[in-house]
């Protein structure tokens, strides 16, 4: 769950919009694509086959997609012989399967379903490893009981996975909904709208990102549950033709990105980065508005509470996505992180999971 809200009507890649996952129609045998085993050289990775990699990302974020911009600021792509431009497109997994983008970030369940359907993609490597839910309700709900009879918002459109993983956290939180009769409503994509709906009195529960906090509080909000889970959020996809002709290219990719991610949490994921001062001067020189976060003397600064320096991702995080987003049983086809253990080896790492961290705070 994301610290900012998305940003809608930006330009994207052309001729996305017509490209439609085939997810729900395949078959849902839990099998997966026939993928010869990919063995790499030992040390050192050969020369870059492709130099100039393009990132497709859903939305410019100050912080969210910052490694991209820090390893090219800070020289770690140019160290491994790569350019990489980063795009914005409205769909990120469609943009990577056709060819538009050479390397995509997009939500794991997405993801997920985009593999089961057949879609030509590899996921290569984690992006954030956490994810935080805040939950927002009127200043008169102090208890589930409250909710009765009042509209809520789980997410912004009608099968979005992300309202089983918010329903989920708010029953483990003491907000069982199905104890209630409420009505589930979905204002549009953007938190933005929910707030919208909120502060106008049209629903009773929201969940929200930082930017909607400013609006909530002034609105009296009752900021019910704030709570950080080790469930991976969007992880890095790939085409698989492009992978299986670029192996050093993606393994230096990786490593330059693990690289600015380590840079960007040092000295450990939940503590206040070492390195901010810098890396806000890099953002900065990249026409961001970094005032507020100037100002700020916290791990959520740099939203260095959600990733993993390592950028782990494996069939566990894969299995909880599956279950936390009820989503039908798929069997991980682990050949596809072998890019991303052979960066993680060459920096000394391993793909160890995240670890346990109290929600900023708290």
């Amino acid at each position: 769950m994301r610290r900012s809200i998305r940003r809608y009507g930006l330009a994207a890649a052309a001729g996305l919009a017509a490209f439609t996952l085939l997810a729900g129609c395949a078959a849902t045998d839990g099998a997966t694509a026939d993928n010869e085993p990919v063995t790499l050289a030992e040390g050192e990775p050969g020369a870059p086959e492709d130099t100039e990699i393009t990132v497709a990302i859903p939305f410019p974020d100050i912080t969210m997609y910052s490694m991209y911009v820090l390893a090219t600021d800070l020289g770690y792509y140019e160290e491994e012989g790569l350019t990489v431009e980063v795009i914005t497109a409205d769909n990120v997994t469609a943009a990577v399967a056709s060819g538009s983008a050479d390397i995509g970030v997009d939500s794991t369940g997405t993801v997920i379903e985009a593999i089961r359907g057949g879609v030509e993609i590899d996921l290569v490597g984690g992006h954030y490893c956490r994810q935080n839910f805040d939950f927002a309700a009127q200043s008169d709900v102090t208890e589930v009981a409250d909710l009765e009879g009042t509209s809520v918002v789980l997410a912004g459109t009608p099968g979005d996975p992300a309202e089983f993983q918010r329903k989920r956290v708010l029953k483990e939180e003491g907000w069982d909904l199905d104890t209630v009769a409420v009505e589930v409503v979905y204002p549009g994509p953007g938190s933005e709208s929910w707030t919208e709906f909120f502060v106008n009195d049209k629903i009773s529960l929201q969940p929200f990102y930082g930017d909607d906090r400013p609006a909530l509080e002034e609105h009296g909000a009752n900021i019910i549950v704030e709570s950080l889970r080790n469930w991976a959020n969007d992880v890095q996809v790939a085409g698989d033709g492009w992978v299986s002709e670029n192996p050093n290219s993606l393994v230096r990719f990786l490593r330059a990105t693990i690289r600015a991610t380590d840079y960007m949490l040092a000295p450990a994921a939940g503590e206040v980065p070492e390195n901010l001062d810098s890396v806000l001067d890099i953002y900065e020189a990249n026409d961001f508005d970094v005032e507020a976060l100037r100002t700020l003397d916290s791990p959520w600064v740099l939203d260095g509470h959600l990733a993993c320096p390592n950028l782990t991702f494996d069939a566990e995080a894969w299995d909880t996505t599956v279950e936390t987003q009820e989503l039908q049983p798929i069997e991980f086809d682990d050949s596809q992180l072998v890019y991303l253990l052979k960066a993680q080896e060459l920096l000394g790492m391993t793909n160890e999971g995240p670890t346990t961290l109290e929600y900023p705070g708290n």
